[in-house]
């Protein structure tokens, strides 16, 4: 489904691939996006897909433009959504910052042994 959204992104741009083509760019991000990056995937998202797009004869630019807008097209929805909940629910970043604070298990120090 999420290679729907690849797809009408696609024709915002001056190419066209395969739906096949967009498929595997949508799982090789996904792949790399489970390695440790910055927060919102940035250069693990972009980089892998435009390299894919690239195979399929796109030019880097046009294959940089399009990964940019995709990605923000796929981000930038979910996090207005998470924005809009938290306001709903009255949540703000302190009350996070808190609740992960209580959760985290406190570590031991260590006892010297006096002899």
């Amino acid at each position: 489904l999420e290679t729907v959204k690849y797809w009408f992104v696609m024709h915002a741009f001056a190419f066209a691939v395969s739906f096949f083509a967009l498929m595997l760019m949508n799982g090789v991000v996904n792949l790399a996006t489970t390695l440790p990056s910055a927060p919102g995937y940035i250069g693990t998202f972009d980089g892998p897909g435009i390299e894919v797009l690239k195979v399929f004869g796109v030019s880097p630019a046009v294959a940089a433009g399009y990964t940019l807008v995709l990605h923000a097209a796929l981000w930038l929805p979910i996090t207005l959504l998470g924005f809009w909940y938290m306001a709903r629910e009255s949540l703000s970043w302190q009350e996070f910052t808190r609740a992960a604070e209580e959760k985290s298990p406190t570590v031991p120090t260590p006892q010297t042994q006096e002899g």
